[in-house]
């Protein structure tokens, strides 16, 4: 089908665009040949192997431990437990609330309660057979609106309630009194897994430093080297600087490796045995113990005028963090910013709450907070379109907040009409006929149907302040201009993304340019999450490269003799500014110099007046569209997701094929989401240990996927190119629901919607 939108004013890059030119990823060789460093993959001499006792019981104290037989057996080099904590036993993201081994009660099944390090894996299997732990088993709640209750057992000291957030503007009681349509339901999403190929684990090393005493270097998967550095060290009661952590290359991560996972146990077993010890979790364990996405209960209620003029909305959220804290609170405030989506209501009304419960641990999972509530308000638009007898894009095209609105707590947002042009150029595309229209099967066998979705969805952080050198700026001995930072390359393309700036920078080749990545002792610019990390380099270069880049040309003219206003930076090495010779490769260039490093410093994040910041607010915001088709199987229930169709406005494409990545790939994950993926947790008991019986999609799964980007924002925009990471997850996830709803000619109201589920709402009248 011919998609090309020939009169679209603004700079769309179709398709066809986008992949004309790709080439492969720079670490896609090292991949391939099996070659790339993973750090779970590393040796050492004299390694010893560490394994974790873990709670059978997803409630219970512990009433003593007997870890003397397993410390006799020979080759088992040490036992640790909770007393051997020699600093604070607990860490945490928002709330300092997770122990490193628990000593006196476990939460969840999996929690550690004692570790052993020994020659081999086998005999440190055989040495947690011998240890004797006596619990005393409690009250399990696996049930968040349970945990809530008057009476419950409280999971932590201070109750089951971790979080919760109230936002209202407008009188609700005359906003519904002018609705003449009002639609409420309630709304539940599934517990999701990240799945990563490479389970959590690490290696640690001790080493001894100059001045003799003994570090820790410390090789592990995770998303914030720094802060792993800083938690890891208040657990041992170390200084920070014993601490050395090298963090990526990481075999996927999704946010599941974004807080501390092994390095604490394996630590303090490196300490103990003076070895280098590995950890690295089975996949059971990792199921048992990984973080995984929070399962909403969502109430909405929505209401419109006769005109589809959206007026109302009201909404409760409940969301299940599990055992633990971790990102919960910050999951939480996303989806209650989240829950009017993109759209403009004269009336809102919003209680949030967050409940601890036995179920696993709940943290940051891609979209965080934001899939959930989006799933649900798509699902009331459409609703409200059919009751009112408007065209669901119409009647988004009447409600979406437009450039100069203001943000969802009516905060002021960088202007962006990316909600417009993408709506605008879903309109335009062949594959918009209506809901309704798709040709069916004369048997009847199958239904087909078509959901769209339209998504606003914040960008980085709420609240960020200057980001101080987060990158460094240096020409290498070899003559590479390098970027270091402490972003990790977790499988998303960060290091092509770096290569790409570089060479839009500052007009030399890719090949002419490195990344360094990944370490604690690097320039420290957060972490590598919430899409933050390419629009974050945009901004440093674009802001601060200008100094380096000036030293740069200087030392060039000094070595040649032309005056640095006649010279550029070029493929290859430094060239005339007229007619592009190259003068001066890079190479001749670092041999003639001390090597020229420069940290690029105070890159603000945020605009916003401190005096009128809100919490939990955002100011960055990006916008998409999408398209979904489904065939629906009547017979079996089985859903087939046929086409997507998805139109990002996320500004400059830095790296087409990395934005394509993270297009396609978060387009599957939401098929995951709608269709398959979902971990229950009866008792606190996870149904599934492994992939036999928690299924993900596979290539069989996909279907063709067409992305149309679109680049210009507003005019004079100084924010960058918005990350790409997470915003497919969320329009996918509401386009099928709304795709398979029209299919079926009913409401979707829980994901994941299994054959069964499909079948059951066959046979509802």
């Amino acid at each position: 089908m011919n998609s090309r939108i020939l009169d679209y004013p603004r700079h769309v890059l179709q398709h066809a665009d986008l992949t004309a030119n790709l080439k492969p990823r720079p670490d896609a060789a090292d991949k391939l040949a099996a070659q790339a460093g993973y750090l779970t993959d590393r040796y050492a001499a004299g390694m010893l192997h560490a394994k974790v006792l873990r709670s059978p019981h997803a409630h219970a104290d512990i009433v003593s431990i007997d870890t003397s037989a397993a410390a006799a057996l020979p080759g088992v080099r040490a036992v640790v437990t909770a007393k051997d904590v020699p600093g604070r036993n607990a860490y945490g993201l928002r709330a300092i609330d997770q122990p490193a081994i628990c000593g006196d009660r476990v939460r969840v099944i999996g929690d550690p309660v004692a570790a052993v390090a020994a020659d081999t894996p086998a005999i440190a299997d055989a040495a947690l057979a011998l240890i004797k732990v006596e619990y005393a088993p409690l009250a399990v709640i696996d049930d968040p609106q349970a945990a809530l209750a008057p009476g419950a057992i409280a999971i932590h000291p201070d109750g089951n309630l971790l979080h919760q957030m109230h936002y209202q503007h407008g009188e609700m009681r005359p906003a519904w009194a002018r609705c003449a349509h009002i639609v409420e339901q309630v709304y539940e999403t599934g517990r999701q897994m990240h799945c990563f190929i490479e389970t959590e684990g690490g290696i640690v090393e001790p080493e001894t430093r100059p001045d003799g005493s003994i570090g820790l270097a410390i090789y592990v998967g995770s998303q914030h080297p720094q802060n792993d550095q800083k938690a890891t060290a208040d657990i041992l009661g170390m200084p920070l600087d014993r601490i050395r952590i090298t963090a990526s290359p990481v075999g996927g991560s999704f946010g599941g490796k974004e807080e501390l996972t092994v390095q604490p146990i394996a630590a303090l077993l490196a300490l103990k045995t003076g070895r280098p010890v590995r950890l690295h979790y089975t996949r059971p364990e990792s199921v048992a113990i990984g973080i995984k996405r929070h399962p909403f209960r969502m109430r909405l209620k929505t209401g419109c005028d006769a005109q589809g003029k959206l007026i109302a909305l009201e909404a409760e959220l409940l969301a299940d963090t599990g055992a633990y804290a971790t990102h919960g609170p910050e999951v939480l405030d996303t989806a209650h910013e989240h829950v009017q989506g993109a759209y403009n209501f004269d009336a809102v009304k919003v209680d949030s709450y967050l409940a601890y419960t036995n179920n696993g641990i709940a943290g940051a999972f891609r979209g965080f907070g934001a899939i959930q509530v989006h799933f649900a308000i798509e699902q009331q638009i459409d609703r409200l379109a059919r009751a009112a007898g408007i065209d669901p894009l119409q009647f988004r095209r009447i409600n979406v907040s437009r450039r100069d609105d203001l943000g969802p707590f009516r905060q002021p947002m960088a202007p962006i009409d990316a909600l417009e042009h993408s709506l605008a150029v879903l309109e335009r595309h062949p594959r918009w006929t209506g809901a309704g229209s798709l040709p069916q099967d004369p048997s009847g066998r199958y239904r087909r149907g078509t959901g769209i979705s339209l998504i606003r969805r914040s960008d980085g952080f709420s609240r960020s302040g200057p980001v101080d050198g987060c990158i460094k700026l240096a020409l290498a001995a070899d003559g590479m201009i390098e970027l270091t930072t402490g972003f990790i390359e977790m499988g998303q393309g960060l290091i092509g993304a770096i290569q790409a700036l570089l060479a839009r920078q500052f007009g030399c080749a890719e090949s002419d340019t490195r990344a360094v990545v990944g370490r604690s002792d690097m320039p420290d610019p957060g972490p590598t999450v919430a899409s933050r990390a390419t629009n974050l380099l945009w901004r440093a270069l674009a802001e601060g490269s200008g100094p380096w880049r000036a030293q740069l040309l200087q030392q060039a003219a000094r070595c040649i003799g032309v005056a640095p206003d006649k010279l550029t930076l070029g493929p290859q090495g430094i060239r005339r500014k007229d007619n592009g010779v190259l003068l001066l490769t890079y190479k001749k260039l670092a041999g003639a110099l001390a090597p020229l490093a420069l940290p690029v410093r105070d890159i603000e994040v945020l605009e916003h007046d401190e005096a009128s910041w809100i919490p939990a607010a955002h100011y960055v915001f990006c916008g998409a569209s999408s398209l979904a088709q489904v065939r629906v199987d009547t017979w079996t229930g089985a859903v087939q997701v046929e086409h997507l169709l998805l139109i990002p406005a996320l500004g400059p494409v830095i790296s087409a094929q990395g934005m394509l990545g993270q297009i396609e790939g978060g387009a599957v994950m939401a098929l995951g989401l709608a269709l398959l993926e979902n971990l229950p947790s009866p008792n606190g008991q996870f149904a599934a240990r492994n992939f036999d019986g928690y299924f993900i999609p596979s290539l069989a799964d996909a279907p063709r996927i067409e992305v149309i980007a679109i680049e210009d924002l507003v005019p004079g925009d100084k924010v960058g190119p918005r990350g790409a990471g997470e915003i497919s997850v969320s329009t996918t996830l509401a386009a099928i629901a709304n795709a398979v709803s029209d299919a079926l000619g009913c409401d979707v109201a829980r994901v994941p919607l299994l054959p069964a589920d499909v079948l059951a709402l066959l046979e509802t009248p």
